[in-house]
């Protein structure tokens, strides 16, 4: 029985939560493992500073090409790593805040580029051939994979 691509981005949405560091559920695997006929795509790939602002985001080899889901609001309230950084660091782009600032402020937005570009190879922001990931995320992650 196969599944809709629809279903299948909706749940590699819900995986992001479940990798790296802030896993929902440990023991999945990294990089390699594999998530149905889904391949997941290395942490080497994320930006500097990317847990200390509380962003995540994987890759997947994919039947449908390269899919990158961004990892939703997972930390609004403090702890010691993020402090409470999906706040002041993601939220804020709905404002039209950027990571431009000197305090940080919406530094997901910065880090959100940085990772699509790590993933494709390069900045080039026209798809004109289809080749381009799929991007699909939760929440918070949904608007920057809209952004």
């Amino acid at each position: 029985m196969t599944i809709s691509k629809d279903l299948f981005l909706a749940l590699l949405s819900l995986d992001a939560y479940n990798r790296g560091y802030g896993a929902g559920i440990d023991g999945l695997g990294g990089g390699g493992s594999k998530i149905g006929t889904a391949t997941v795509g290395s942490d080497e790939l994320l930006p500097d500073g990317a847990q200390a602002a509380g962003f995540y985001a994987v890759s997947y080899d994919t039947p449908y090409g390269t899919v990158i889901s961004y990892r939703g609001t997972d930390n609004f309230t403090y702890d010691d790593v993020r402090g409470a950084s999906d706040i002041t660091k993601g939220w804020t782009i709905g404002a039209g805040l950027t990571g431009e600032n000197p305090w940080g402020i919406a530094a997901q937005s910065g880090l959100t580029i940085d990772f699509y570009d790590a993933v494709v190879g390069d900045d080039e922001p026209y798809d004109l051939y289809g080749q381009k990931p799929i991007v699909t995320g939760h929440s918070l992650g949904g608007g920057l994979a809209g952004l």
